[in-house]
């Protein structure tokens, strides 16, 4: 991705600086709410608090020291999310028998499979796609 000298503190300073996704969610124990915030691209990185901002706030102050000893340990540095170029095309394999209850459930529908399983998929990712889709082919 990058170009860096032998100098782990110079790829330290370049991943610290790139926009990893970071996710905060509220969790419970049954001692009472905190709230978890993680880095989606790097495993393993996540802290807790007891507001988002607190669990964000720690979050930060340990990416650092994270990315140093992660990339110290030999491992590849994965791209942030939103830098990853994405096709819109995804291979899939499954059941013969899934395949045909979605084939059946797009011809009751009116609609190809395609159309079907991206509608699906939209419901589940809370994404209103086709949707989208269609107002953009109305433009």
């Amino acid at each position: 991705m990058a170009k860096f000298k032998d100098d782990l503190q110079s790829q330290v300073e370049y991943y610290t600086g790139l926009p990893y996704a970071i996710a905060i969610e509220k969790e419970d124990n049954g001692k009472g709410a905190y709230y978890v915030a993680r880095c989606i691209e790097l495993p393993d990185l996540l802290m807790t608090g007891d507001t988002p901002a607190e669990a964000l706030s720690e979050l930060e102050a340990v990416k650092r020291e994270w990315i140093e000893e992660y990339l110290k340990l030999g491992n590849k540095m994965p791209v942030p999310l939103n830098l990853r170029k994405y096709s819109g095309k995804v291979i899939l394999r499954m059941a013969p028998s899934l395949h045909k209850q979605l084939i059946k459930m797009s011809e009751l529908e009116g609609v190809s499979l395609n159309q079907y399983m991206v509608t699906a998929l939209s419901r589940v990712a809370g994404s209103d796609e086709v949707s989208k889709e269609k107002e953009e082919t109305k433009v």
